[in-house]
């Protein structure tokens, strides 16, 4: 009887390691939506995006090489240091929507 115990005890002990273990690794934060202001403004220039906050008012019908919104979860000075052209931006997995 004792070595069920022992077993089943083990068997608890593993399966709450496993779901905290895999809790620990998923990520619950978003990031910042930025909307690029004009199709002719620097996107390198943190001055050419402006934070999304509440229901959006903006169109995205412009050129469809240009980005639209983007999701930044650090800095946005960061993000445009590494993303400092318009294909690399379109490139990025923080891109949201992109112009029409």
């Amino acid at each position: 009887m004792l070595k069920k115990l022992n077993l089943g005890l083990a068997a608890l002990v593993l399966g709450f390691g496993l779901i905290i273990t895999q809790s620990a690794f998923t990520t619950s934060t978003t990031g910042t939506l930025y909307h690029y202001r004009e199709s002719n403004a620097p996107i390198k220039d943190e001055s050419s995006w402006e934070p999304v906050s509440g229901a959006t008012s903006f169109s995205c019908s412009e050129e469809n090489v240009l980005p639209c919104t983007i999701e930044v979860t650090g800095s946005l000075s960061a993000y445009l240091l590494s993303n400092n052209t318009a294909e690399k931006v379109m490139a990025s997995p923080e891109i949201r929507s992109t112009r029409d």
